[in-house]
């Protein structure tokens, strides 16, 4: 009897695509991490105007 095998996949996605993915997905987290600061900031400076804090007198 032969050993069965897994058969390998007749099409893999090449490096350089792959390669590619990982570059665009790393600029687009840290765009994301660059507008979480940002909202974050925002957030700390608009506090005292914030209305939802004052009208459930959330402290």
């Amino acid at each position: 009897m032969k050993s069965r095998r897994t058969k390998m996949p007749k099409h893999t996605k090449k490096r350089s695509t792959i390669k590619r993915k990982h570059r665009r997905m790393k600029q687009h987290a840290e765009a994301n991490k660059a507008k979480a600061l940002d909202s974050k900031q925002l957030a700390k400076e608009y506090e005292p105007y914030n209305i939802n804090k004052r009208a459930f007198g959330e402290d």
